[in-house]
């Protein structure tokens, strides 16, 4: 029942922008192009309220696992130019680069990978000095790439979006479970967002000038 009860909870979460996005439709559409920061907001609340998330708490353990956070931040600095992601306008840029990394840790990794992570049966897949995965990891890695479908339609390149979120997502995972913080993931989050949407406007500069 337990696990029944995390897995209906976590999908509610992974969804959560979709329901907001639609009630607020509804219920004024101006209002609806804010949905991300009532969305946030939303978050934020039941963050406060759920004593078990990570969003608030202090970081531990976070030397065991600064060499690999460095390393993947390296890579996603570089890996970023092939993301396809390119942001039109200023607010809709600001939004990518900020407000969605910020949120989408808070929903995903702050709070569906505790919900998860406390059911026996999602406990660990693999450790070892370095690595330690669990199954609670790859359940809201595929969720957080799922759950892109709520911004993009499913295509070629909806579907690279989400093979760059699931092994992302992976490893935010990995640094949010043995720190039980966000401290390193929102932070490499926003790497990767900013550093697409500046390999974006290099290049639509470059071909601009051709």
């Amino acid at each position: 029942m337990l696990l029944l009860e995390s897995f209906a909870t976590a999908m509610l979460l992974s969804f959560s922008y979709k329901i907001f996005e639609g009630i607020l439709g509804v219920v004024s559409k101006q209002q609806a192009r804010f949905t991300i920061y009532y969305w946030g907001a939303a978050m934020i609340g039941v963050s406060v309220l759920w004593n078990n998330s990570y969003t608030f708490n202090a970081p531990q353990q976070v030397m065991k696992v600064l060499p690999l956070f460095l390393v993947i931040l390296l890579v996603n600095l570089i890996i970023s130019r092939t993301s396809g992601y390119s942001p039109a306008g200023t607010y809709n840029t600001i939004n990518f680069v900020l407000a969605f990394p910020v949120f989408e840790e808070i929903a995903f990794r702050g709070l569906i990978l505790p919900v998860l992570a406390r059911h026996p049966a999602l406990g660990q897949l693999h450790s070892n000095s370095i690595i330690d995965i669990s199954w609670a990891i790859l359940l809201t890695s595929l969720l957080f790439a799922v759950s892109h479908l709520q911004y993009y339609r499913l295509n070629r390149e909806s579907v690279r979006f989400m093979l760059f979120a699931f092994t992302g997502g992976i490893f935010f995972g990995l640094f949010a479970q043995v720190t039980g913080s966000l401290l390193l993931t929102i932070p490499l989050h926003i790497a990767f967002n900013g550093s697409a949407v500046l390999y974006a406007r290099a290049y639509a500069s470059k071909h601009l000038q051709a």
